[in-house]
């Protein structure tokens, strides 16, 4: 949280009444610039996202500004500004809430000894950072006198700090007591100046390397490079410079052993990036010059100037042409007028009748001024690309922005400068910004920023991973929090979005959500392929009720299965379905490690497993009972047998239970290798999918004749 007091120019004095009008953007002229700006009437408060007048006594807005001037006025004694304007600024992603952002401006104030001020406050979100501009009226409301806090600057830093601890917000820099007397920050930014900050930063891990005779010169290099930094050559000796900016301060003075001397006796003879120092003066130098930023000075002559630049400048041009056409027009009038003052009668209206005159003359001078007012070429831009012009967002976003792994983005190594169309505004360096009433996405070219709230909101995130989508492709890389990384799994899962993502943890979680996903709409279709098969049990009348309901149970067990477990299904329960094996065996399988309960074939057990046997051959016709009859051979014959699955009797609808408790048999858990059939196969699910049909064809067809069997008894009865 940035707070900052605006200072204004020494030749015009601050009012509250030009403080308001900054705000408010009432009617657009000078005496109310400053309320129209807070309060954004102009443009139907878009920007505004809350305002409130404090210890004023009215509802209405300028009767409470009326009653501030008035009290600004009952002070005759003071030539001072009567008027304090503070800026409260935070960080990209902050967005904390209205009774915050009013507990935060009431400490800002009570530090400052002025609670009981009238003031105007408004909450501003049409920049990417949320911000609040409280206007102060300085006046004391009861001695009324002016009120100037001794070292105000510091006392709003101090109690910055506090309130960033208290209401958890990210720790900006801030101007402390002792910072300022040392001029270790920058008072008017609040920020460390870089030489500072690589000393606070390389101090002590310094001191610990070059104390150390091992330590080589890469060693120090390593150091420097994870603070983005690294060693260059200027003039004849070394700086220490960021590799992103254009930031540099010498070696020496961060610390007296890495002087180019010092280093080359210590590590021999050194060959470093020479740092530039070649500076355009041209530029700066013409004052009042617009020049194409898009154009590259460098020894090639003859460069096409941008078409942007040259629309830029023939709708500048033209604004010019206008404004002295209809400049001259009004002079001509004023002179006409000028003319005819000495045939008037001069009386007292007269006289009234000329000054106002004059006034209009310089009120529609003004306006003309205002309506052909030069804009500068950042600001076409702005309005070029919030149209749509890819090549004006380009030019904006001429530095690029490196990715910080600690917040959320979503970007890829593809880049478009695309707009889409609900962008809420663009700042100044061409990031577009969308949002929704809790949420914000900032497209920063290289990569979109993803500010979520305390809520998920499944709705922005689905709209953000489309444009994502849209603007990088369908391989996307991504950071920040894990309950950001987790939502948008979610999302992507939910919606069933086609994207593959660069981190390899991402990656796999998204490919085993998928799976996940997959396999509960397969289990789903093959609960409801049970379901059909146990309506159909119920009304088949060719089973007696011991049958029926023995049936009844194998399919609700299967059921239960199915719908509750992750387990894995044999070929034995897709036949207890009705499924023919010859339909079976064309499925895929993939082959699993279970823990299955089996009968080991031993003298305990041997009795009823031959029990079974015959239940099952007895029950069997044609080629099932022949394929069952070649196992008993091998079961009674063979050594390559050793055990049998309490599975393979129950696929066949024996009642197992009966034969362990009548020949007290044994179960064994057995590890043991198998081929289940693929849920996920796309040949499988149509099997299931098209048997499923059969079933409800064949479940209509016995309704039908039950409804025909009532009506015929109803009939005979």
């Amino acid at each position: 949280m940035i707070v900052k007091k605006i200072p204004f120019k020494k030749q015009s004095k601050a009012s509250f009444q030009k403080l308001a009008d900054y705000a408010l953007d009432v009617e657009n002229n000078h005496s109310k610039i400053l309320v129209d700006y807070m309060l954004d009437t102009k443009n139907g408060m878009e920007k505004v996202e809350a305002y409130q007048f404090t210890n004023c006594s009215f509802e209405d807005d300028q009767d409470n500004i009326d009653e501030i001037l008035n009290t600004q006025k009952l002070n005759t004694t003071s030539t001072q500004d009567k008027t304090m304007h503070l800026v409260v600024s935070f960080q990209e992603d902050e967005t904390p809430n209205l009774e915050t952002l009013r507990a935060i401006e009431k400490e800002l104030l009570e530090a400052l000894g002025m609670e009981n001020h009238q003031r105007l406050s408004a909450v501003h979100s049409n920049t990417n950072n949320l911000h609040i501009h409280i206007a102060i009226n300085k006046v004391d409301p009861i001695t009324l006198k002016v009120v100037n806090p001794y070292n105000d600057v510091g006392i709003l830093q101090d109690a910055a700090i506090k309130i960033e601890k208290k209401y958890n917000l990210k720790i900006d820099n801030h101007l402390s007591n002792s910072d300022k007397e040392q001029g270790k920050y920058n008072i008017h930014s609040m920020t460390c100046n870089f030489e500072n900050w690589v000393k606070e930063k390389l101090a002590e891990p310094l001191n610990i390397l070059l104390k150390n005779e091992k330590t080589t010169f890469e060693d120090l290099q390593k150091l420097l490079a994870e603070y983005d930094l690294e060693f260059r050559e200027r003039r004849k000796g070394f700086v220490i410079a960021s590799k992103s900016d254009k930031l540099f301060c010498k070696a020496s003075t961060v610390h007296r052993e890495l002087s180019k001397q010092q280093l080359e006796k210590r590590f021999g003879n050194l060959e470093l990036v020479q740092e530039s120092t070649v500076v355009n003066n041209t530029v700066s130098e013409q004052k009042n010059v617009e020049v194409d930023p898009n154009k590259k000075f460098n020894k090639f002559e003859g460069l096409p100037p941008s078409p942007l630049w040259e629309k830029y400048k023939e709708i500048e041009d033209k604004k010019k042409l206008e404004l002295e056409k209809e400049l001259k027009h009004i002079k001509l009038r004023r002179i006409e007028f000028r003319n005819s003052i000495p045939s008037m009668k001069y009386t007292k209206d007269t006289f009234s009748h000329v000054k106002n005159q004059r006034m209009i003359f310089k009120r529609q001078t003004a306006e003309l001024y205002e309506k052909y007012r030069r804009v500068s070429y950042r600001d076409f831009l702005l309005k070029e690309a919030f149209n749509g012009n890819e090549e004006a967002t380009k030019s904006l976003r001429r530095t690029k922005t490196k990715i910080d792994k600690a917040e959320n983005t979503l970007s890829s190594n593809e880049e478009k400068p695309k707009l889409f169309t609900n962008v809420a505004y663009i700042t100044k360096e061409g990031f577009a910004v969308y949002k929704d009433k809790a949420n914000k996405l900032i497209d920063k070219g290289a990569f979109l920023k993803v500010s979520l709230s305390g809520v998920k909101d499944k709705e922005f995130l689905l709209e953000t991973l489309l444009k994502s989508i849209e603007r990088f492709g369908k391989e996307l890389n991504i950071t920040g929090e894990e309950r950001f990384k987790k939502a948008v799994l979610d999302v992507l899962n939910e919606y069933n979005l086609d994207v593959k993502f660069t981190d390899k943890t991402m990656q796999t979680i998204n490919i085993n959500n998928k799976a996940v996903k997959e396999e509960m709409v397969a289990r789903k279709l093959l609960s409801k392929v049970i379901e059909q098969k146990i309506e159909i049990i119920k009304t088949d009348d060719e089973l007696t009720e011991e049958k029926r309901a023995k049936e009844i149970l194998v399919m609700q067990k299967f059921h239960k299965k199915i719908s509750t477990t992750n387990a894995p299904i044999f070929a034995g329960e897709l036949k207890k379905l009705g499924l023919t094996y010859d339909v079976i065996d064309t499925m895929d399988t993939e082959e699993v490690d279970i823990k299955v309960d089996s009968f080991l074939l031993d003298n305990g057990n041997m009795d009823g497993l031959r029990a079974m046997n015959n239940e099952v051959t007895n029950n069997l016709k044609d080629e099932e009972k022949e394929r069952f009859e070649k196992f008993v051979y091998l079961f009674e014959n063979s050594d390559k047998i050793t055990d049998i699955s309490l599975g393979f009797y129950e696929n066949r609808k024996v009642d197992v239970d009966k034969y362990i408790e009548k020949y007290d048999m044994t179960l064994t858990k057995l590890d043991k290798k198998a081929n289940a059939i693929q849920f996920l196969s796309e040949k499988n699910l149509k099997i299931i999918e098209e048997f499923g049909k059969t079933l409800i064809k064949i479940n209509k067809i016995e309704k039908v004749n039950i409804i025909k069997s009532i009506d015929e008894g109803l009939t005979n009865f």
